[in-house]
C-alpha cells in the first residue's frame, strides 16, 4: 500500500515539480538578445568524411581535420591511398553569418587577408569578382553571405600546403564577433604521384 501511495504522489506531484524547469512563456525566451555581429562559420563541419572527400575537402591526416574556423581543400583530384580518392575543389565558399535579426536591406561586410597568410593571391587562389574589393554581401532578409575563393591547381609546388587567413572587419554598424572573426583556409597541392 505504501508503494502505491508513493507512486501516486510522484505521478500527481511530478508535473508541478518539473514545471519550474520550463523556459519562459512564448518565443521571446528563444530570441537572441545580444549585440548584432557578423562571424565566420564552417558550413561543412559535421558532414560525413566521404561526402567531404568527394567535394575536395581533406579529412586525413589529422593535421588537416577541419574545425569551426578552418578547412583544408585541394584544387586537383588525387588519390590519398589505395581506397580513397579526393575530388577537386574548384571553388570554395566561406560562410559569413549575421548574428541578430535579419535586415530588410542588403548588408555589406568588409574582410581582409591577413599579412601572415602563406597563400599568394593570383598564384595560389583568386577571389570571385564580386569580392575583389574585399567585401561580402549578406542579401536582404537573409542571415548569411559567402566569400567565394577559387584555388589554383598547380599554383604552388606539388606536396605543399598554403594558407589563407581571412579576418572579418565588419562595417560601421556591425562589428565582427571576436570569437569567430578569423577563418583559415588551407590549399593542398597533391604530389605528382598522388595526382590522377
Amino acid at each position: 500500500m505504501r508503494k502505491l501511495f508513493n507512486y501516486a504522489f510522484l505521478l500527481l506531484a511530478g508535473p508541478f515539480l518539473l514545471a519550474g524547469c520550463l523556459p519562459e512563456e512564448g518565443e521571446e525566451a528563444l530570441k537572441y538578445k545580444g549585440p548584432e555581429v557578423v562571424e565566420f562559420k564552417n558550413q561543412y563541419l559535421g558532414v560525413l568524411s566521404t561526402v567531404l572527400q568527394s567535394k575536395g575537402i581533406l579529412t586525413s591526416p589529422a593535421s588537416t581535420v577541419q574545425t569551426d574556423s578552418s578547412r583544408t581543400i585541394t584544387p586537383r583530384a588525387y588519390r590519398l591511398n589505395a581506397t580513397t580518392t579526393l575530388g577537386a575543389r574548384t571553388v570554395d565558399s566561406v560562410l559569413v553569418q549575421l548574428v541578430g535579426p535579419q535586415r530588410s536591406t542588403e548588408t555589406v561586410v568588409n574582410f581582409e587577408v591577413v599579412s601572415t597568410s602563406t597563400a599568394v593571391k593570383g598564384t595560389d587562389y583568386t577571389f570571385d569578382a564580386r569580392h575583389a574589393n574585399n567585401t561580402v554581401t549578406i542579401p536582404a532578409n537573409s542571415s548569411q553571405g559567402y566569400i567565394l575563393i577559387r584555388p589554383i591547381a598547380g599554383g604552388s609546388a606539388p606536396g605543399t600546403t598554403k594558407r589563407i587567413i581571412l579576418k572579418l572587419t565588419g562595417n560601421q554598424e556591425l562589428h565582427a564577433s571576436p570569437n569567430y572573426d578569423n577563418f583559415y583556409l588551407s590549399i593542398y597541392q597533391p604530389t605528382t604521384e598522388q595526382q590522377l
